[in-house]
C-alpha cells in the first residue's frame, strides 16, 4: 500500500538542503518520490513497505534534518 506523509523540516533553507535530503530519502527501498519546498520548509515522502514513517524519520535525523513531530 503506498502512503504519503509531509514533515516539517526547521532546518532546510536552502535548495542544496532539499537535494540532500532527497538524495537520501531515495536510497531508502520502498520510496517512490520526494519533494521538497524550501519555502515551506516541508518535504513530502510518497512511499510502501519496507520504508516506513520510522526508516525515513531515523534517515533524516542521520543526516541531521530532523522533522518536527
Amino acid at each position: 500500500m503506498m502512503a504519503t506523509k509531509t514533515y516539517l523540516i526547521p532546518n532546510i533553507s536552502c535548495a542544496h538542503c532539499v537535494m540532500h535530503i532527497t538524495n537520501r530519502l531515495n536510497e531508502i527501498e520502498g520510496v517512490k518520490s520526494v519533494e521538497g519546498d524550501v519555502s515551506t520548509k516541508e518535504v513530502t515522502v510518497e512511499f510502501s513497505e519496507p520504508a516506513s514513517d520510522e526508516v525515513i524519520v531515523a534517515a533524516l535525523e542521520e543526516i541531521n534534518y530532523p522533522p518536527r513531530r
